[in-house]
């Protein structure tokens, strides 16, 4: 009896330590989850479009400041649609548009059943991040950044797609982006949840495959 009271208290031990580590991880990937860098460069397009282009100016603090709010309240849930998911996505996506202008384009394929999904806040997110900042951004003639989210079978499939320069200055920011989405994934879904890239002949994919999770009160088989 003794033997088996250590056990039980070993292994509840075990699994606060894994719950607070878990917790830890989705802590840290919010944290940094919003790329400093977008919001200085964000507002220092502001600045210099006031005297230029008053109009663009505004919009783009218009842009910003629904961006935020949504950020912010997507931040405060643990699941939201992918619809609400790739609204806050699209709107990041929107102002960078305004700072790049042509040199930017956004491609998005989506099934309605795809949309409906839930998925973890803002887990998307960092991946537009890396294809603007890591991707788009050092082109000259800039790209199109590609969403496509399907069903398949059981699971839920995103994929982020972008052209890249293969002689591109590498870092350590979009490794460790990467790092803290598979952390959030495995959190919530262990070894279902799954974030993969590959890039090749100038092209860079991030595919996120998760669980599909219907709308509360819809059949997960329909």
């Amino acid at each position: 009896m003794l033997i088996a009271s250590n056990a039980s208290q070993d292994a509840e031990r075990r699994s606060l330590e894994a719950g607070l580590l878990a917790r830890e991880a989705e802590l840290k990937a919010l944290r940094a989850q919003l790329d400093p860098h977008f919001l200085f460069n964000s507002l220092n397009s502001i600045s210099s479009l006031t005297a230029r282009d008053p109009a663009a100016a505004r919009k783009m603090c218009l842009l910003l400041a629904d961006f935020l709010r949504d950020y912010l309240t997507a931040r405060r849930a643990q699941r939201i649609s992918l619809q609400e998911e790739l609204n806050i996505v699209e709107r990041y996506l929107s102002i960078e548009q305004v700072r790049l202008g042509a040199r930017l384009n956004v491609f998005k394929e989506t099934s309605q059943q795809a949309l409906s999904a839930k998925v973890p806040a803002l887990i998307l997110q960092p991946l537009a991040e890396n294809a603007v900042l890591h991707g788009i951004a050092h082109l000259l003639e800039g790209g199109t950044v590609t969403i496509r989210a399907e069903r398949e079978h059981s699971m839920l499939v995103v994929r982020v797609t972008n052209p890249c320069d293969p002689d591109r200055p590498r870092t350590s920011a979009p490794a460790l982006a990467f790092l803290l989405v598979r952390q959030r994934l495995q959190s919530q879904f262990g070894l279902a949840g799954q974030l993969d890239i590959d890039e090749q002949r100038g092209e860079f994919t991030a595919k996120v495959s998760l669980p599909f999770e219907p709308p509360e009160g819809a059949n997960a088989n329909a």
